[in-house]
């Protein structure tokens, strides 16, 4: 036996589901359920699913820079070949992306803890990144990798500083090491 329940949804959102069935051709009704559907399916083995749709979002906004994907060794074998004015020019237009799809992330999505995160590994491929609170509003985000040369450190210290500028973000320190990034930020709220 089949219940049906009325859920509450705000006006807003429901609105929005309305244009976005008008748009594609289907009842809203038909939309909602279809979304809850899938959403559904992949929460009982994907509990993240939420952070991923954002992620989603952002690896979508990084595509539109015309970006290109290399693997780990062959940037690792150019970069080696680049001199110094030319990795300049490679990191200053890493910086100029990175702060423009900032800019863009600002008005789509909050700027906080879990977005500086996901942008430093998307933007930084290979890499973990370790977020750790260290006041009300200031968290250390540690970038580590042990594909870090003194060149993909170089270009990694460029996006942070990119994003940073991007997000807007005053009050803030960046650190090299090695095999390490270290950037401290404050002045940010969890959502």
């Amino acid at each position: 036996m089949s219940s049906r329940r009325f859920v509450a949804l705000p006006e807003k959102l429901l609105s929005e589901a309305v244009k976005i069935a008008e748009k594609i051709g289907i009842p809203y009704t038909a939309l909602i359920e279809k979304i809850l559907s899938e959403v559904l399916k992949v929460l009982k083995h994907k509990k993240n699913l939420l952070e991923s749709l954002s992620a989603i979002d952002a690896f979508d906004d990084i595509r539109r820079l015309s970006g290109m994907v290399l693997p780990v060794s062959v940037a690792k074998e150019l970069l080696k070949e680049l001199d110094r004015e030319k990795l300049s020019r490679v990191c200053r237009e890493l910086d100029r992306m990175a702060s423009w799809y900032a800019e863009l992330g600002k008005v789509k999505r909050s700027v906080n803890p879990t977005e500086i995160g996901t942008s430093l590994t998307l933007w930084i491929p290979g890499v973990n990144v370790d977020v750790v609170r260290e006041g009300e509003d200031s968290y250390k985000f540690v970038v580590s990798s042990v594909n870090f040369t003194e060149e993909l450190l170089e270009l990694s210290r460029c996006i942070a500083e990119g994003l940073v500028r991007g997000y807007g973000l005053d009050s803030y320190e960046l650190h090299a090491e090695p095999s390490v990034l270290v950037l401290r930020v404050g002045g940010l709220s969890e959502e």
